[in-house]
């Protein structure tokens, strides 16, 4: 859910600025009675937006009332208002009539199945499913191998991601049914892509993507034309770089990435109960060991004996057709998220994405960083902070305007943002270092910097912590110290001064705002927000709207951790440091959004100069990126 500040950069905000007092409290009853209100239609984050005069005096006046209310809205269930994102590729479906017979199926359920429903499993499926509303299994694709279906009626299906044309056909008569099928390891542009990330070669990447389905390292060497020993080579190389420390584990860890950007399944063992008919204590078993602990260390975590594990683990692996780890953990990963895509109000199918290069790297605690390079090699790295909620991706007409002037373009995930894990410990300094290894990973000494909004603090933490490795570096309108005056009301103000007043808020706030990612709910909380006419003339380009919404969907999909923790660091007293390095910094001040007495706080700044342009709004880096990189002039050398 886009939430920025009235210093915001190149994203959506609810900020509306009112000169003078604020307005007066609104008659339509307490706040946390609409918020419970809102909760039956899955929509309360609305209710802030149309009461936020009201926020600051409920914290004040009914203070537990309204950290329960947040609280109840941030446990909201998933399908009454999450969004999940999955790639076009992993996902086939097909309509079926009352009596099973097939109406309409896209390519890619032709070319996986054969003829699924003739099977005894999936006619279970589809008796449970015309029962219950919906039903999950494995049903035999057409090599033989099982593949993750859910089977479900129109009315379980709203939120389902499938073509016009299953939609329309399953709509068309009574008694209908859908099958949705995921099965991302059977997309070989997905696997590579995710192998890509990683930096396998190419030889680790065939290899990779060929162990998904093949019963052993010897079959899959003999499957991409290579001897044993230059595949356990590869696989070792392989296992190296992602950070694995078994095959099941390298399997484990590329299936995460392929998977697309959703939020944990709703309850995995339910899952595998429902999938793979496991009893309890054997989905207990298979769940832990498909989130990567080996057979000894689930027994430990369950306190019980190994050999019970073994046991448990066998049984599965009867239920499932399959004989290896790794195949477990393909099919436990694929289950678990088809039941993501399938509880949530709304799973969308987005296609491959070739604008930016996904890199995924691996920090000294085991933690995963990600970053997107936009190119070229040969270019200057110029380091884009994304914002509070979005920023994850760039607008190509920024980057074009960024390549033509001699930068490389490169958007760092911040701890607990979109793939990027979160800190363990200090946020700042977390992602200050993880800047540190991505620059490192890509061999580069140094980097311009441009942030914006509540990324100011990562990146003045990493000019503070790494000195020698910052060029120039510019910040768009970059939130200020808690202790800067502000002399305006509107509902960033109302939202900051509540988190200063009751820190205790921010994490189910944060939390409340991520259960908000459905697209129409983000669409016109952005529509709403924009007050600059360059931004309201943006935001009717639907490309726009679009980019936005799915940015703000991966960005915050699996966590709403580094939102947090960002907004508790201001809160604790953040102030950008004296000591920063960097030859030069530039301030961009749009006086619409905030007010002149947040510069005082950047003047510790080295040889720091600022400039304002009152045409350049929330939207900046879709509507005058010109503008941003004028900030820094042409890539230093």
């Amino acid at each position: 859910m886009p939430l920025e500040s009235p210093a915001s950069g190149g994203s959506c905000c609810w900020s509306i600025r009112i000169v003078g007092s604020p307005l007066k409290p609104s008659k339509r009853g307490s706040l946390p009675q609409s918020l419970r209100a809102a909760l039956a239609h899955g929509r309360p984050a609305e209710v802030i937006l149309d009461q936020w005069p009201d926020l600051e005096a409920s914290a004040r006046h009914e203070p537990d009332d309204l950290a329960a209310a947040i609280a109840d809205a941030a446990r909201m269930a998933p399908a009454d208002g999450l969004a999940a994102l999955a790639p076009a590729a992993a996902v086939a479906a097909a309509v079926l009539g009352p009596s099973g017979q097939r109406i309409v199926s896209d390519r890619a359920f032709d070319v996986w199945f054969d003829r699924p429903f003739e099977t005894l499993d999936m006619r279970r499926l589809m008796k449970l499913a015309a029962r219950t509303g919906r039903a999950s299994g494995l049903a035999p694709g057409r090599d033989g191998a099982a593949i993750a279906v859910s089977v479900g009626r129109r009315d379980a299906a709203d939120g389902w991601p499938l073509t016009e044309a299953c939609r329309t056909a399953l709509a068309a008569g009574p008694g209908r049914l859908v099958v949705l099928a995921f099965a991302p390891s059977r997309a070989s542009d997905l696997v590579l892509r995710a192998a890509d990330a990683f930096g396998l070669t190419p030889l680790e990447a065939r290899l990779a993507e060929a162990l998904l389905d093949s019963p052993t390292l010897q079959a899959a060497a003999e499957r991409i034309g290579v001897g044993r020993e230059t595949a356990r080579d590869a696989l070792r190389g392989a296992m190296k770089k992602t950070g694995a420390r078994r095959s099941p584990d390298l399997v484990r860890r590329m299936m995460d990435l392929i998977c697309g950007d959703q939020p944990p399944a709703p309850d995995l063992q339910v899952a595998l109960q429902e999938a793979f008919g496991a009893t309890p204590a054997e989905a207990r078993a298979a769940e832990r060991f498909a989130d990567g602990l080996t057979a000894r260390e689930v027994a430990a975590s369950l306190g019980v004996k190994e050999a019970t594990v073994r046991g448990q683990l066998k049984a599965v692996f009867a239920k499932t057709g399959v004989n290896k780890a790794k195949d477990l953990v393909r099919l436990c990963a694929e289950t678990s998220a088809l039941e993501t895509l399938t509880h949530t109000a709304e799973s969308v199918l987005t296609p491959e994405d070739g604008a930016g290069r996904l890199r995924i790297v691996r920090a000294a605690d085991d933690r995963r960083v990600a970053f997107v390079d936009y190119g070229p090699r040969s270019g200057h790295p110029l380091i884009v902070f994304h914002g509070a909620s979005t920023g994850r991706t760039l607008p190509p007409r920024f980057v074009a305007g960024a390549q033509a002037r001699g930068w490389r373009p490169i958007v760092p995930q911040r701890p607990g943002f979109g793939l990027t894990d979160r800190a363990d410990g200090d946020h700042m300094a977390t992602a200050a270092d993880d800047l540190a290894l991505v620059l490192g990973t890509l061999r580069q000494p140094k980097a311009d910097l441009l942030a914006r909004d509540f990324s100011a603090a990562a990146c003045l933490a990493f000019a503070e912590r790494h000195p020698e490795r910052v060029g120039r570096g510019a910040l768009i309108n970059p939130h200020a110290p808690s202790d800067v005056e502000r002399r305006y009301s509107n509902l960033h103000t109302a939202v900051w001064r509540t988190f200063l007043a009751r820190p205790e808020l921010i994490e189910a706030f944060a939390e409340m705002l991520r259960r908000q990612s459905r697209t129409d709910i983000l669409q016109a909380t952005m529509r709403r927000s924009m007050t600059l006419a360059s931004d309201r003339s943006a935001i009717e380009d639907p490309r726009v709207v679009e980019h936005l919404a799915r940015d703000s969907q991966a960005l915050s999909a699996r966590t709403s951790a580094g939102f947090a923790a960002e907004q508790s660091a201001y809160v604790k007293g953040w102030r950008p440091p004296t000591a920063a390095g960097g030859e030069a910094w530039r301030v961009l001040h749009v006086e619409a959004l905030s007010t002149p007495d947040v510069l005082e706080a950047w003047r510790v700044l080295p040889r720091v100069t600022f400039s304002t342009d009152e045409a350049a709004g929330f939207l900046i880096y879709f509507t005058h990126p010109e503008v941003a990189l004028d900030l820094l002039g042409a890539a230093s050398r």
